[in-house]
């Protein structure tokens, strides 16, 4: 498989960022006032009151969305993998198609979408640095130590070897002549290591899903004795903590989804001799990795949206 045709890689983890609202400044009205001896006049209405949209929650609402989306490394990655994998997708369909030059075309700005994606990675390793440091990459307290260990070693550690590996692979492939390396075996020894975040990434994910699956037992314990008690504001506060937490299993849950999808694309690409003689075939390998895709993107707005 030609490098410009092979994987983009793992997503780091859930970052989120801030990102300014926007503020509608609203022109005041012209008022003049009718001149003496005059018929009186209807108000005189601004040009901004005749070309100022009536305001739109459902368009405030997705642009709201759409810039926290892009505004994040993490995410605006997921957005990239959406559209690569989807181009693959339509021009394996379409191979036979009378139209000529649409899945030669797709199947172009699928390989130069991958190559983009190379460079987001750029910003990877200072982020994994921090995660390694400040053990932010288990998202939160938890009971099991377990999860902050796994999330500090086997996937922040191994994300600090991984994009440097790919730093040198990409600058192989791009500029051969300048850095004189086989960048289709530092691809392969760097998929090692996403490898090992993947299945970090599963175990701290399982780990999660027993805790929360305790939590949510007890809680709906609580629930019913605060039926029985009649005590309406407990039942009120434990169903709000209770959604809460459905949104956190489903997260976990998902997440493991997206580990199982990416597993075997990543062990085909940690074969020393992925390129030539591949262990999946291109439409299982592209076919895991188009499905993973629309999982992050699901993931990531369920999480946005609540």
């Amino acid at each position: 498989m030609p490098p410009r045709q092979r994987r983009a890689a793992a997503d780091g983890g859930n970052g989120s960022s801030v990102t300014p609202d926007l503020v509608r400044v609203d022109s005041e009205d012209s008022k003049e006032p009718a001149n003496e001896g005059e018929a009186p006049t209807t108000k005189s209405t601004s040009v901004s009151d005749k070309i100022t949209p009536a305001p739109s929650p459902l368009l405030d609402s997705l642009l709201g969305t759409y810039g926290k989306f892009s505004g994040n490394t993490f995410t605006a990655d997921q957005g990239l993998k959406i559209i690569q994998w989807s181009s693959w997708a339509i021009s394996y369909a379409t191979a036979n198609s009378h139209k000529h030059g649409l899945s030669p075309g797709l199947r172009k700005l699928y390989g130069e979408i991958s190559m983009t994606r190379y460079v987001l990675r750029f910003y990877g390793f200072l982020q994994s640095l921090e995660g390694y440091r400040s053990g932010s990459w288990a998202g939160g307290q938890w009971n099991d130590g377990r999860i902050a260990k796994l999330a500090k070693y086997a996937m922040a550690g191994s994300m600090l070897a991984y994009y440097p590996l790919e730093h040198i692979a990409y600058a192989g492939w791009k500029c051969p002549e300048l850095v004189r390396v086989d960048a289709n075996k530092f691809s392969a020894i760097s998929c090692v290591f996403w490898t090992t975040y993947i299945a970090g990434d599963f175990a701290v994910s399982f780990l999660k899903w027993k805790e929360l699956g305790k939590k949510a037992r007890a809680m709906r314990d609580d629930l019913m004795r605060a039926k029985r008690t009649d005590d309406k504001q407990a039942v009120i506060d434990i169903l709000e903590k209770e959604n809460e937490l459905r949104g956190k299993l489903r997260h976990v849950k998902l997440q493991m989804l997206r580990c199982m999808l990416f597993i075997l694309p990543s062990i085909n690409w940690s074969l020393p001799n992925w390129a030539t003689d591949p262990l999946l075939d291109e439409l299982h390998l592209n076919g895991l990795m188009l499905g993973e895709a629309y999982v992050s993107v699901y993931q990531s707005l369920r999480s946005m949206l609540g």
